[in-house]
C-alpha cells in the first residue's frame, strides 16, 4: 500500500510545478513511471524487492497505462486524473523549461545493438531532436553497447563538468528498461544528490525520438490504443510485453 499511495494522480500541468518545487528545495530528485505489469512482477508477486525499495524512496512515480488507472480506481477507489506516460510527459515538461527560460544542462543515457538496427550514430539524432525542440544550454550522452549493459557508468569522468552549478536545471534521462533502470539509479542515488541532478527514467522514449519507432495517431492514443499499434508495429519486441498485459487484467477483476 505504500508504493500505492506514492503513484501519483492529478494533472501534469500540477505536476511539473511538484517537481521544480521538490528539485529547488532538494536539489535533487527522481522521478520513475510505472504501469501495471512492473507493479505486479516486482511488487504483488515480490519478484524483485531492489526495485520495489528503489520505488519507494523516490519522489514521483507517474502512472502510465489503462490497467494500472482500472487497477487503482477498481482496488483503491483512487482515481488518476492523467495518463501520465513518458513519452509525452518528458517533452511536456521540456516545452515547460524552455518556455520559462530555465538554463538546462540535460544527459540521457542508453545502450545500443546493431542487431536490432541501433548503432551509436542513431543516437545523434536523439540529440538534434533535443537541439531542434527545446532550449537546453548543454547536451551530453553515455551510451552501452547493449551486451555490456551492466557495465558501470563512468561517473568520475563527468565529475567536473556536473558539478558545474550554472544551471537551473541538470536533468538526467535515463532510457533503458525495467527494473534494470530503476535498480540502476537506486544503486546511484548518491552521485546524483550530491551533484544536484532530476533523474527521469523514460524507458524507451528514445526509440521515438530516433524515429526507430513511430508514435501511434493521435485518435488511436485517445482510445488507449497505442499498445495494439505498437504491437503491430515492432510485434518481435512488443509481443511478450502484451501477453504479460493482457493476462494481467484478470487480476482486476478478481477480489
Amino acid at each position: 500500500m505504500d508504493l500505492v499511495n506514492k503513484i501519483y494522480l492529478w494533472k501534469k500541468s500540477e505536476l511539473v510545478k511538484e517537481i521544480l518545487e521538490k528539485y529547488e528545495k532538494n536539489l535533487f530528485c527522481i522521478i520513475n513511471f510505472i504501469y501495471f505489469a512492473s507493479l505486479n512482477s516486482f511488487i504483488l508477486e515480490q519478484k524483485n524487492t531492489d526495485y520495489k525499495n528503489a520505488l519507494i524512496n523516490w519522489h514521483f512515480l507517474l502512472p502510465d497505462g489503462i490497467a494500472l488507472k482500472i487497477y487503482l480506481k477498481k482496488k483503491y477507489k483512487k482515481i488518476i486524473q492523467e495518463n501520465l506516460n513518458g513519452t509525452d510527459f518528458t517533452p511536456y515538461f521540456l516545452n515547460y523549461l524552455s518556455n520559462k527560460w530555465y538554463k538546462i544542462h540535460l544527459w540521457f543515457y542508453t545502450v545500443y545493438d546493431e542487431k536490432i538496427g541501433k548503432s551509436k550514430s542513431d543516437f545523434e539524432k536523439v540529440k538534434q531532436y533535443i537541439e531542434k525542440n527545446f532550449r537546453t544550454e548543454k547536451i551530453e550522452w553515455f551510451i552501452s553497447h547493449y551486451s555490456k549493459r551492466w557495465e558501470d557508468f563512468n561517473f568520475d569522468k563527468y565529475r567536473q563538468s556536473l558539478s558545474n552549478w550554472q544551471y537551473d536545471v541538470k536533468l538526467f534521462l535515463v532510457g533503458l528498461w525495467s527494473p534494470f533502470q530503476e535498480i540502476w539509479v537506486e544503486k546511484n542515488r548518491q552521485f546524483f544528490k550530491d551533484n544536484n541532478i532530476l533523474v527521469m527514467n523514460v524507458w524507451w522514449l528514445f526509440d521515438f525520438w530516433t524515429n526507430f519507432e513511430k508514435r501511434a495517431p493521435k485518435i488511436i492514443r485517445k482510445l488507449n490504443l497505442e499498445w495494439l499499434w505498437r504491437l503491430g508495429q515492432n510485434p518481435k519486441k512488443n509481443w511478450k510485453k502484451v501477453k504479460e498485459s493482457l493476462k494481467l487484467f484478470k487480476l482486476i477483476f478478481t477480489k
